[in-house]
């Protein structure tokens, strides 16, 4: 956990720079990540959540020619362009699946598994901060490395254009991740 938390602390003013030019951006997102992964021959199934409740999704699959996965992936078998979500986060979807295609993207970008993990969390805030059924669900389904309320920070210093004080947003946010291990 000590790791996730340096490296969370690493690359959040990264990315959070990075987040603040691009927030524009994510209002052209693709209005229908499933039309997406759809194009891109990709497979969702909905599993039994005990075979994957360690992970809630997994995925293993071809972009751009490059084979992208976790090392859950091999644990769990999936086969080549296969996203896996458990049953239970079936009325998620359009969450779920956001958060994979983004965390494949940065994956594909270079990204390692924890490091684009965390990326596509605060793409997800960036998208769904005022969306109270995505708050619902990271209730529901909660992320061990990057706590909702760490989330909410950013949420809503986004929202108040508060960006004047990097450093002390990083204090708000580590001060967060610390207290909610």
């Amino acid at each position: 956990m000590i790791i996730a938390f340096t490296l969370f602390r690493n690359i959040l003013i990264t990315v959070l720079l990075y987040c603040i030019k691009m927030q524009e951006a994510y209002e052209t997102l693709i209005t229908s990540v499933r039309r997406e992964i759809e194009r891109l021959k990709w497979k969702v199934r909905y599993v039994p959540h005990e075979i994957i409740e360690n992970y809630n999704a997994c995925y293993r699959v071809v972009y751009k020619g490059e084979i992208i996965y976790p090392p859950a992936a091999d644990k769990l078998k999936i086969p080549l362009n296969g996203i896996w979500i458990s049953e239970r986060l079936k009325e998620y979807e359009e969450y779920v699946l956001f958060h994979e295609l983004k965390e494949i993207l940065y994956r594909y970008q270079g990204y390692d598994v924890i490091e684009a993990h965390i990326r596509a969390r605060i793409d997800e805030a960036l998208r769904f901060c005022n969306d109270t059924k995505w708050v619902e669900y990271y209730r529901e389904f909660p992320d061990s490395i990057v706590p909702l309320e760490c989330l909410k920070i950013i949420c809503k210093t986004l929202k108040t254009n508060d960006l004047k004080n990097i450093k002390n947003l990083y204090r708000k946010i580590m001060k967060c991740v610390n207290t909610s291990v």
